[in-house]
């Protein structure tokens, strides 16, 4: 399946923020760089590369009113790869493996039955001498214990915070701070790298995913 880069239209608006659903998947886009003039009003674009966005915005109820349309299409190198069934794939890599040559296995086992196997090496088996081991430190015991306890409790809050966060996909910085701005009343100033944003996120409950 070769892959585009899409440029679609939100006709009658010179900017809109929204999100589409894709399944569980929340896509959120910025339609930006529409006019109001007096012959009327340039539409907001938006352009993508990424199939799933595109996929979501082709799928979604405004695509099917005409609210959006798709202005270009540009071809792109390489493709999309779509998983095949397994029992698919195993099919054609039977039928990529070349045919098994029975002249050549009748050969291969003439060889083998003329060549005499030669007798076994017996070695003197090695004599194991015992090392004395120290006795291990109960103190240390204890505290190797205690770090590993402690180690373990972390490891398992960290992956349970991790876990409770949202995850919402976006497609750039910039439509990250304008969800924060819009739902919580996040200023985008403050929030200059990805890190800051993902920290701002986290005190909400959501995490997100660049795509």
């Amino acid at each position: 399946m070769k892959k585009y880069k899409k440029t679609y239209a939100y006709h009658t608006l010179a900017e809109k923020h929204t999100t589409f659903h894709l399944g569980k998947t929340k896509v959120h886009v910025s339609f930006t760089g529409g006019q109001t003039t007096k012959n009327g009003v340039t539409p907001a674009t938006f352009t993508t590369a990424d199939p799933i966005v595109q996929l979501a915005i082709e799928r979604s109820n405004d695509f099917a009113k005409g609210a959006i349309t798709l202005l270009a299409k540009y071809p792109m190198q390489g493709e999309v790869k779509i998983g095949k069934n397994p029992t698919e794939s195993k099919k054609e890599e039977a039928e990529e493996a070349p045919a098994p040559n029975p002249g050549m296995a009748k050969a291969e086992l003439i060889r083998e039955a003329a060549s005499p196997t030669p007798p076994p090496i017996q070695e003197e088996a090695p004599i194991d001498i015992p090392e004395e081991k120290p006795e291990p430190d109960p103190e240390s015991t204890t505290e190797t214990a205690e770090e590993e306890s402690t180690g373990e409790a972390k490891t398992e809050k960290e992956e349970a915070g991790e876990s409770n966060l949202e995850v919402v996909e976006v497609s750039c910085s910039d439509v990250a701070k304008q969800y924060l701005q819009e739902h919580f009343g996040e200023k985008p100033a403050p929030l200059r790298r990805i890190a800051d944003i993902q920290e701002c996120a986290a005190k909400y409950g959501i995490t997100f995913n660049f795509v």
